[in-house]
């Protein structure tokens, strides 16, 4: 116990560090400091001594899995839960009730089925929780497999995994950073950080170290690595340049190890649903074992064999517990997450189907599900004004968007003469290129051509270069085509971009001049002071501090906005001749002052189409979306603005926030829990957030304080950096186009479109199944009283038992089924999306309400129909309901003996000797039961069998009975040569065993005693005969039901007729269930509103129906579920009772709908 205690606090222990910052700090080193820390020399590397030594501390460069247990273990646990041991429980007293009694198979066919229940069960719960493995297979997916190491003054191309700190390694374009690497040289270097941060740019990687930074208050901090520009991070890609580092961190100790570190360690939480059902389970096991337990302990008071106690013990639990609930819910779940794929969401997990109905918070990242992934030119300055860029996907769609009036933003003029030199320094200052080669997968595009069709999509199109340059060509070429730019301007020499210039150049041979031109971009301020004139009008004036002013205003609006702002620059070399060699090395070669600004381009990553509209309709659920983000706080707020995550409103009421990654930081820094607690409440208390700058730890952060404060958190990602939060989150959503593979593995639902719009058609989805998981759920639970209240009335008023277990299993496991899951294709009742999202607190699945209305309401009149069809059957076999308590325990055994009136009506009925107090039936002091007689006989009583399997109870010997005398005694002494003294001592009135048979009770008794006959006394209708008139009763026997001569009655008789009744009771539940189907489809609208337009439901009452039949009159089936082929009459005995229950329903509903909050809503409404 000491070492499992000390293995969790270090587990706890580990979760809690890789919460924390990540612990590098040798980005704020210069690089004397690095090399002597590491003990290496830049030019040769480590020695082999050196690596040995590096590599006995630090390990390999590999992430470490997570202990795994053995699938075997995993399986067997999947038998360890309550439902499971109870089901396992029951099928065991079925095997011990069938060892003592091998003559009823009946306890065999059950403990199987509820076995095989288990094994169904547990098996789908095993494939369901099989997911930490693949995560890590995930990120082991992600490790760079090879690199280029100088080692002991050489250079290998070695396996990433033998890496060590201190390694020096180069990386070019093209190659995936093998660990945590801090820059020494680097040539022009970008890298891509997307999977880790969410930044939509490759960022710029430099030498240059930053010791200290500001935080978004102004605040000097030491800058925190994840924002470092002279780290790269292990799995990220060079997406350009080149560069020599050294190894600061591998495996574990690597950012990429402290996010696959907090997706295993981090603990997958149990669905809203899961954890509904299972204490729903819990509850009704209970329930199930205290009445089984109790009436085990009140059949022993009673004397009840032991046997009976057991069968009685599994019936209680059997009908108590709801076996084809999982079943239910399961498949529910997974039509519904059928019905989601076909709106592009991918379900992994079904149980996340009804939680994202739950969902009261959505976090979402901001890159490719808010935004498209791809930027987009949204606006140009020229002229002194700001225009809109029309992003359209196809030439009729630019010309639409283009003669589009209104609005608060002009559409820029394809006529003005600076939008035209605008136009062309954006074409010619750029390297990308679209990618038009076909591929197995698509055919060549004919961009001339393929731009006229309404149907092509040139913003999808796929395109060289990064992000920024793609998205100007995408916005130019429907204006002019950027090729037949390029080919008027060819190009001569160009200077590509470099974080110091923070510009590029290009020298084109103008089409305007015929000489050379500069074409520039870059950050605007850098291309405002190479310039000293402005084109106005197609004109070049003087840059003013008047046109300087306008610029600054027009440059902080549209970085306000988010975007990204980019100046462009032009300038004619008039002087410089056409073969000139243009040179930058070692020094500019050529005057690149004195240049004429043309204007300003903006871009930003654009919300998705139906994202709007998406956030809106949470915002009427009472949902909150939360915009989670690596990106810069003023690019986060304004997509949050655009897509209504964040509106004006709140915003001057100081419900909205924006809080940035260092915020968190300072909280974290706190060690007042109470008051780090307070910081994150006060936060999570807007209604509107968006959370920027954030690392991988923020995100799990942010997702479990939601969770402390009650909220069922959605978290989407596409990102390596998404996966812990997508695994800690009630409900994981990955993208399924740009996701990778780790956060895929680590979500529950994948959105193949990676629209945010397709998670809230999920989230009505998901309410929609909770609605109809409580009606299949209402309507499955209603049918536990029908089958409770017979084994109830059993032990307690001892009447035959009315139904069976193994019809009971027929309900829950058969005809309740179909029924059941075909209210998952239910339509809503109202706007679903126009509540507030369930408290799991209150709004439970199965809260009292239902109970209330399940059990206690319509399962009692379904109870009460199956008792009424119960005593009609067998009144209608001669068994009137008066006579029938107290005959319960034995009436499969023995025959039921009963005093008759002077009409010939039953008063009292019993078993005879075989009564605990049978010293009652003694007659004139003669004993019987004293002497060892087992039934008594006289005029008095009636037999309804003369054979049990007891003796043979005489027919015509008058008061005395023969006693102790069975079928085996009888052929006994008939295959003896004693047999003939027995014969000829019947002619003697005063021979003793005269009173054995007589010649007329011979005749019978081989007759019952026959193998060959045995069959012919299953029960044969009432009023039926058979012709063989030896079959009846002697004349002057009368039966009391009718006084008529009938057959004679067995044991065999009376076991079919119930039988009958049992199967009749069976066939009733199935009538009233009818109707308690179409009640169950609604919650509060009226069935005639609703109507019956769910054809899966109606096939489900022709289902259930014809199930019911088929278990009735194939006889084959008779012999295993203990059923008869009931009369025709015997099914309409329910039909009364299931109109009850409909009218009932409609009239409640009516109530609530008439008064709503009113006592019948309150407290009925489920």
């Amino acid at each position: 116990m000491p070492d499992k205690k000390s293995k969790s606090n270090k587990s706890s222990k580990r979760a809690e560090e890789l919460r924390q910052e990540i612990g590098i700090t040798e980005h704020l080193w210069d690089i004397d400091k690095l090399c002597k820390h590491f003990n290496v020399d830049l030019n040769k590397g480590l020695s082999s001594n050196q690596v040995i030594q590096q590599r006995q501390q630090f390990g390999r460069n590999a992430l470490t899995p997570p202990p795994q247990k053995p699938w075997w273990l995993k399986f067997l646990e999947q038998f360890t839960n309550f439902f499971a041991l109870l089901l396992i429980f029951g099928g065991l007293l079925c095997f011990i009730g069938y060892g003592i009694d091998q003559s009823d198979q009946t306890n065999l066919y059950l403990g199987v089925v509820l076995w095989a229940v288990v094994l169904v069960t547990a098996t789908f719960s095993y494939l369901q929780e099989s997911k930490s493995e693949k995560i890590m297979e995930g990120f082991k997916n992600m490790v760079p497999k090879k690199c280029k190491v100088l080692r002991d003054g050489a250079h290998a191309i070695l396996d990433s995994s033998e890496l060590v700190p201190g390694d020096v390694v180069d990386v070019a374009d093209g190659d995936q950073v093998p660990a945590d690497i801090r820059l020494v040289q680097a040539t022009e270097v970008k890298v891509d950080n997307s999977s880790l941060t969410g930044e939509s740019e490759p960022q710029d990687r430099i030498v240059d170290c930053v010791k200290t930074s500001k935080d978004d208050q102004g605040n000097e901090r030491p800058t925190p690595a994840i924002e470092a520009t002279n780290l790269a991070f292990f799995s990220t890609i060079v997406v350009c340049g080149s560069a020599r580092a050294v190894v600061v961190g591998t495996g574990d100790r690597t950012v990429m190890g402290q996010i696959a570190g907090l997706a295993t360690e981090t603990s997958a939480e149990s669905t809203p649903i899961n954890k509904e059902i299972k204490k729903f389970i819990f509850l009704i096991s209970c329930v199930a074992i205290f009445l089984g337990v109790s009436f085990f302990i009140i059949g022993f008071v009673l004397g009840t064999d032991i046997i009976s106690n057991v069968v009685f013990t599994i019936g209680i639990i059997v009908a108590n517990v709801p076996e084809g609930l999982l079943a239910t819910v399961t498949v529910s779940l997974a039509l519904t997450a059928k019905r989601m794929h076909s709106k592009n969401v991918l379900v992994k997990n079904l149980e996340a189907v009804e939680t994202l109905g739950s969902t009261s918070v959505i976090a979402s990242d901001k890159t490719g599900t808010l935004t498209q992934n791809r930027m987009t030119v949204q606006h140009a300055w020229y002229d002194g004004k700001i225009w809109r860029v029309p992003a359209a996907r196809n030439k009729p769609q630019l010309d639409a968007a283009m003669n589009t009036t209104g609005g608060s933003e002009a559409v820029i003029k394809t006529s003005d003469v600076t939008w035209k030199h605008l136009h062309m320094v954006g074409a010619t200052c750029n390297n990308s290129k679209f990618v038009t080669a076909g591929d197995s997968d698509s055919k060549a595009v004919n961009l001339a051509e393929d731009v006229l069709r309404t149907d092509f999509n040139l913003l999808g199109l796929q395109c060289t270069s990064d992000a920024s340059e793609a998205g100007i060509i995408k916005a130019l070429q429907l204006h002019r085509d950027v090729e037949e730019h390029r080919a008027a301007n060819p190009k001569l020499f160009e200077i590509k971009f470099n974080s110091q210039n923070k510009w590029a150049l290009t020298i084109n041979k103008s089409e305007f001049t015929g000489m050379p031109m500069i074409a520039l971009k870059g950050a605007p301020e850098r291309v405002l002071r190479m310039c000293t004139k402005i084109m106005v009008q197609g004109e070049e004036v003087a840059l003013t501090p008047e046109w300087e002013q306008r610029y600054t205003e027009a440059y902080e609006s549209l970085g306000g906005l988010g975007e990204r702002v980019l100046g462009f620059a032009f300038k004619n070399l008039t002087e410089y001749p056409l073969d000139f060699e243009f040179k930058s090395k070692p020094e500019v070669n050529f005057k690149m002052d004195d240049l004429t600004f043309v204007g300003l381009l903006s871009l930003i990553d654009p919300p998705r189409e139906g994202v709007p509209e998406a956030v809106a309709k949470c915002k009427r659920a009472r949902i909150k979306v939360f915009m989670v983000t690596g990106d810069h706080p003023i690019t986060a707020q304004a997509i949050a603005k655009q897509v209504g995550i964040i509106d004006q409103e709140h915003w001057d009421a100081g419900r909205a926030t924006v809080v940035k990654g260092d915020d968190i930081r300072g909280w974290m820094e706190i060690s007042d829990s109470e008051e780090r607690q307070a910081k994150w409440d006060a936060a999570l208390s807007h209604e509107q957030i968006v959370w920027a700058r954030v690392s991988p730890a923020h995100k799990l952060l942010i997702v479990e304080n939601a969770q402390r404060r009650g909220d069922v958190v959605a978290v989407t990602g596409d990102g390596v950096n998404d996966a812990p939060a997508l695994k800690k989150g009630d409900i994981g959503v990955a993208m399924g186009i740009a996701g990778k593979d780790v956060s895929k593995e680590a979500a529950d639902m994948i959105l193949m479109d990676d629209n945010f719009a397709s998670i809230v058609n999920g989230v009505e989805e998901g309410r929609l199944i909770f609605d109809n998981l409580k009606k299949s759920i209402a309507y499955t639970l209603t049918s536990n009283i029908p089958e409770i209240a017979p084994f109830l009335c059993f032990i307690t008023i001892n009447i035959p038992l009315p139904l069976s277990t193994v019809l009971i299993l027929c309900v829950d496991l058969g005809t309740d089924m179909v029924p059941a899951i075909s209210l998952a294709y239910e339509v809503k009742e109202a706007d679903i999306m126009d509540r507030p999202p369930r408290n799991a607190a209150t709004d439970r699945l199965v809260n009292s309400r239902l109970i209330s209305f399940a059990y206690l309401q319509i399962g009692v009149m379904q109870a009460l129909g199956g008792f009424f069809t119960y005593m009609v059957v067998l009144n209608d076999y001669g068994y009137v309901p008066r006579i029938l308590m107290g005959c319960g325990l034995s009436w499969e055994e023995d025959s039921v003996l009963c005093d008759l009136n002077q009409h010939h009506r039953p008063e009292q009925c019993g078993y005879g000797c075989g009564e605990p107090k049978g010293e009652l039936y003694d007659r004139d002091d003669l004993k019987y039961c004293e002497k060892g007689c087992p039934v008594p006989f006289d005029g008095t009583h009636d037999p309804f069998s003369e054979m049990t399997s007891q003796g043979f109870r005489g027919f015509g010997a008058g008061k005395e009975a023969v006693c102790g005398r069975t079928c085996a005694w009888f052929n006994r002494i008939n295959g003896t040569d004693d047999g003939q003294a027995y014969r000829d001592a019947r002619g003697d009135e005063s021979n003793a065993l005269r009173f054995i048979l007589t010649e007329e009770d011979e005749a019978l008794f081989d007759l019952y005693c026959s193998g060959d006959n045995a069959d012919l006394y299953g029960f044969p209708g009432r009023g039926e005969a058979y012709e063989n008139r030896e079959n009846k009763a002697r004349p002057g026997s009368f039966y009391w039901w009718n006084g008529e001569q009938q057959l004679w009655a067995n044991v065999k008789y009376q076991k079919n007729a119930l039988q009958h009744a049992q199967t009749s009771y069976f066939v009733s539940i199935v009538v009233v269930q009818w109707a308690d189907l179409l009640i169950a489809k609604t919650r509060k609208l009226s069935i005639f509103t609703q109507g019956l337009a769910n054809k899966f439901m109606n096939f489900g009452i022709c289902f259930e129906t014809v199930l019911a039949m088929i278990l009735c009159y194939v006889p084959p089936l008779n012999l295993v579920f203990g059923t008869r082929p009931i009369h025709v009459l015997h099914w309409f005995p329910g039909v009364p009772w299931s109109i009850l229950i409909f009218v009932y329903d409609e009239i409640r509903k009516s109530i609530m709908r008439a008064n709503p909050g009113g006592w019948i809503d309150r407290y009925t409404y489920w």
